[in-house]
Order: structure tokens, then sequence, then C-alpha cells
């Protein structure tokens, strides 16, 4: 940990395990995306479902997995590297990295075709996360304890 005007900042490499235990048991390998500005998780089969209550989001995270549904939280135009505009949909969530808990906002976007099935933004790496370009997987997936939650 290092510290710049007052605050800690924490390493992690381009690629870390990351766990999101409301939605997946197992840890994730996430991309560390300075480029990018939202969090993006895949999710296959996105539907909207409408109800009287509230509005959710029904997906699957593998192609032939369970169904997953949760409350939309909001919806965020978001261009792609290829400079095409699309509306996703966004839910909260927790995020487990580096023996932090956060409440995280998360599109859902099909990713099948990329390496990477989650993608972590400025808007998330900004709350003190200093990025090593050479390491990759500096923080263990293994959940520990005592866990700390901070916000987003």
């Amino acid at each position: 940990m290092s510290k710049r005007g007052g605050e800690r900042l924490v390493m992690i490499g381009w690629r870390e395990w990351v766990g999101i235990p409301e939605l997946e048991g197992s840890p994730l390998l996430a991309k560390i995306d300075t480029g990018a500005w939202s969090n993006t998780l895949h999710a296959s089969d996105v539907e909207i479902v409408e109800s009287d209550m509230e509005t959710r989001v029904r997906f699957r995270l593998e192609d032939d997995g369970g169904w997953v549904e949760r409350p939309l939280h909001d919806w965020r135009r978001v261009r792609d590297t290829g400079g095409h505009d699309t509306l996703r949909p966004v839910i909260r969530t927790t995020l487990e990295i580096a023996g932090m808990d956060f409440d995280i906002q998360m599109c859902l976007q099909d990713r099948s075709r990329m390496k990477h099935r989650l993608i972590l933004g400025r808007r998330f790496l900004r709350g003190g996360f200093c990025i090593h370009p050479k390491r990759e997987c500096i923080h263990s997936g293994e959940r520990t304890v005592p866990r700390i939650m901070l916000g987003s």
C-alpha cells in the first residue's frame, strides 16, 4: 500500500482475482481497464422483467447456466472500442478485491468473444487503487476474514 496526498492506495495488477458472492460462487479473473469508464460483467440472454413492484433484469452468467435475476439499478450508454454506442442495463452487487468488499455498479453485456468476463473501469478504480502494469494477480482469489466494506 502506498499513500498519495493522505489517501491510501492499494496496489493491484493489470489482472486480479475478484469475487462476486451474490452472483458467482467462484472467483473471476478481472481485467483492470483504465480505458473503460464502467465495470462490465459478461451476461447472456439478458431480459428486462417489468412488474408493478420493480423492474428486474434476468440473465445468465454462462451460456448454459441457470438464470440470475437482480433489480435493474440504471441504464448506461457505453461506447465500445469500435466507437458504437449501446445502452446497457446496470445492476448493483458486492465486489470482493484485495481483502475488501465494495458495493458497485456493474453493466451487463455479452462478452463471450472477449478474453475476460469482467472488466473493472476507472469509475471504480479511482476509489483508491494503483495499477502495476507489469504484475497480475497480486491478491489471492481466496476470501479473507475479516472483510472491510466500502462504498463505490
